[in-house]
């Protein structure tokens, strides 16, 4: 039969090209995940693969379909590893938590009776509703493509030979041979968005064109060649960004028009940060990098922060102001930021500050509307006028360490200390701070 030997030499091929030697197949009970270990049963012995199941416990079928899975492996003598996710989320993020469940059971089952790969029955029409519900959700277009034929696992890796075949190509194969599968209700219920466009959408569509799928497919590979290469021209303009700790010089993305700044920062947040970026965050971003505002700032998910200083950037975790305000002694070691600080009374020789009088009161604060620095001939600068000459970073000043002798800035940190314009006095003092 032409569909049963196309999908056993395109399984074959595939496990073979990811030099696939013991696997553990992902198996629902549904007609997907039964053909695959169909298939996988003829090209390997009973030894060298295995077949898990998880009982999710949301619908009162469910354990009832992992019976009819345990008789199967049974009276065929496979390796059959299941269990059931009883702590279920109150309120939201249930699909999350049950995936996160599932595959972090896929990978204990993995490591203990050592396989090497995870088969997933992922077919051609899950390809295809991915790439819609992520254009419908972001049209990012590197969020867009996700289904990769492999990729790497928490152990070993993970691999999806059915990627070619849509859903019609395996029930006509399951019929053929009478395979026996179990049919979740609930898949045919306009719940979720992947069902409505499962059930009423993609059926339109494949009256259209009865290539929809392979169009998909194409489409899907033609992406991922295109963005191969744009990672490959991004990666040389991140090495002129000169980019550490995300962190790096703006200038060398500035050359880059509007919307190839949008691939760009596109690609970077999707590469090198945990959360999703929207389209509308990366506008703001691009609107900060061409304004002339040389301090900005962009607010994304989960409290982190893009920061432009000068011709700099920034990304960071928000973090709570420090709001320091301590009295300390001389010689008294004060940690801060991880750095040690210490005031030692030295000779005026060796003194940091010169001052006229020992201070009756040391304190140690962060800065405070209004600060002024003293200067030589009675003049004053506000200490916010001069983070601007030095050019420390907006997110750096509200940190910034002040030491003040009896409500006196005599320095801060980094960009001032009072000895730079009052050279003489009675009583020295030295800054240790590292």
């Amino acid at each position: 039969m032409r569909i049963e030997n196309e999908l056993i030499g395109a399984v074959k091929k595939v496990l073979h090209k990811y030099q696939a030697k013991r696997v553990l197949i992902a198996v629902s009970g549904g007609v997907d995940s039964m053909v695959l270990l169909t298939i996988v049963s003829k090209l390997f012995s009973n030894k060298d693969f295995g077949v898990v199941n998880v009982d999710h416990d949301l619908r009162p079928s469910s354990a009832e379909e992992v019976e009819f899975l345990k008789d199967f492996c049974q009276q065929h003598d496979f390796k059959f590893y299941t269990t059931k996710w009883t702590n279920h989320p109150s309120d939201i993020g249930m699909e999350a938590a049950g995936r996160k469940f599932r595959y972090d059971f896929f990978a204990q089952v993995m490591k203990r009776d050592n396989y090497d790969t995870l088969l997933t029955a992922h077919h051609a029409n899950d390809l295809a509703e991915n790439i819609l519900m992520k254009l419908i959700r972001s049209g990012n277009i590197f969020e867009v493509t996700s289904l990769k034929q492999r990729r790497n696992f928490t152990v070993g890796q993970l691999v999806r030979p059915l990627l070619q075949f849509s859903k019609a190509d395996l029930k006509t194969y399951a019929k053929t041979r009478e395979i026996k599968y179990v049919q979740d209700e609930t898949n045919f219920e306009n719940i979720t968005m992947r069902n409505r466009l499962r059930n009423n959408i993609f059926p339109e569509l494949e009256q259209e064109n009865g290539q929809v799928l392979s169009h998909f497919n194409l489409f899907d590979q033609q992406l991922n060649a295109l963005i191969d290469l744009a990672v490959d021209k991004f990666s040389q303009i991140e090495l002129q960004m000169d980019i550490s700790n995300l962190a790096g010089k703006l200038m060398p993305v500035k050359v880059l028009d509007h919307n190839q700044q949008t691939l760009f920062w596109g690609s970077f947040f999707t590469r090198k940060l945990p959360i999703s970026v929207s389209n509308k965050q990366i506008d703001q971003i691009i609107e900060v990098i061409e304004n002339d505002h040389p301090n900005a700032s962009v607010n994304l998910e989960d409290n982190w922060i893009f920061q432009r200083s000068y011709e700099r950037f920034i990304i960071r975790k928000s973090q709570s102001l420090i709001n320091l305000k301590k009295l300390i002694q001389v010689n008294q070691t004060v940690k801060i930021n991880g750095y040690n600080l210490v005031v030692k009374r030295v000779p005026v020789s060796e003194a940091d500050i010169l001052v006229n009088k020992i201070p009756e009161q040391i304190m140690l604060r962060t800065r405070q509307a209004g600060d002024k620095l003293t200067l030589d001939n009675n003049r004053h600068q506000k200490l916010s006028k001069r983070f601007i000459n030095k050019k420390v970073p907006e997110y750096q000043r509200d940190h910034s360490i002040i030491l003040l002798f009896d409500n006196q800035i005599v320095w801060v940190e980094k960009i001032y200390k009072i000895s730079d314009y009052f050279k003489q006095g009675n009583y020295g003092f030295k800054i240790d701070f590292r």
